[in-house]
């Protein structure tokens, strides 16, 4: 049996002389999308098991977002789900949530799907998703593109946020709030690590692919309007130069690709990993691995600052190793 970890998240500003904790900006706006493609199969870290995945399910997902006190900007492209993010939102301020009705035919990652499907065909390729979903795998940096442009983005920070990130939390869980973890290094990208880079270190596209090897998760991705927009131009052009090798999967593969020996040279941005130990946050299974940085970011949230500068409610730690050209 696991025993949830407790350490310390919040860092005391007076041994932390780089972080001004009063007046860094920390808020970030959160970007996310969801494309009804109907039911479908996902495969699990190393093929470990197959689950099911229904509109109904992630309609299921969408009370954490009324608790989510975020701005947010959505991507749609069903009037129902539309309708219910909406109404889980209503109690909020009309300017913390952003509703943008889109078709697929506007999200350039679709106009692979030729090609994805051809992948697919082959007998070789072990993986069960179909054209639809990795095509919409790519598609989220594509809404994530859709909203770095948007001029009423006010935060410094913008992350991309799967629907179903923050489904572990209880009906009765208060509301909450996402921020930027002190340690952030905004010149980064930061992810939630999977599996330790050094795993990897060896490993071709190819391997990864057939693996089905996952670095870093594609749920929650942290940056500046400037980064992540440098990052979505290299990742779109991994994707092609993937697609052309016959590879095809999820983000997750492309980018452990683009960080892969064959083609970290390309890479101008750097990641930012962190990693959690199991049973921080009370979260098991796959989920301290996926959901790590999320949940750090909650954790930054509710860190209370004293009238002594000194800082309260201080329970968790988060480990972080930078990936480094």
């Amino acid at each position: 049996m696991y025993m949830p970890v407790e350490l310390n998240i919040c860092q005391d500003p007076s041994r932390t002389k780089d972080i001004n904790f009063q007046n860094i900006d920390d808020n970030i706006t959160i970007v996310t999308m969801y494309l009804n493609i109907g039911t479908f199969t996902k495969t699990s870290l190393l093929f470990f098991s197959k689950e099911s995945y229904a509109t109904v399910l992630y309609r299921n997902w969408l009370f954490s977002w009324g608790k989510l006190n975020n701005r947010v900007i959505a991507f749609f492209d069903d009037d129902d789900f539309i309708e219910q993010f909406r109404l889980k939102r209503a109690h909020l301020p009309e300017s913390f949530t952003k509703i943008v009705k889109i078709s697929r035919d506007q999200l350039p990652a679709f106009q692979q799907k030729k090609r994805v499907e051809e992948i697919i065909q082959n007998p070789s390729f072990s993986i069960s998703y179909p054209p639809d979903y990795t095509c919409t795998m790519n598609a989220k940096y594509d809404a994530l593109q859709m909203a770095v442009n948007m001029e009423d983005i006010k935060t410094k920070y913008i992350a991309w946020m799967d629907i179903g990130l923050f489904r572990r939390l209880q009906k009765d869980d208060p509301p909450f709030t996402l921020k930027v973890p002190a340690d952030f290094n905004s010149s980064k990208l930061g992810f939630s690590e999977v599996t330790s880079r050094k795993w990897l270190s060896t490993l071709t596209p190819k391997e990864i692919y057939k693996q089905n090897i996952v670095w870093v998760a594609g749920g929650f991705v942290l940056g500046v309007k400037q980064v992540i927009s440098e990052f979505i131009v290299a990742y779109r052009n991994t994707v092609n130069e993937l697609l052309a090798q016959g590879l095809a999967d999820t983000d997750q593969q492309v980018i452990a690709s683009m960080y892969s020996p064959e083609m970290a040279w390309k890479q101008k941005i750097e990641i930012m990993t962190y990693s959690c130990p199991r049973g921080t946050f009370n979260l098991y299974g796959h989920a301290y691995l996926y959901f790590c940085l999320p949940y750090i970011c909650k954790a930054s949230a509710e860190c209370k600052i004293k009238p002594t500068g000194h800082l309260e409610n201080s329970n968790y730690l988060h480990m972080t190793s930078n990936y480094v050209k």
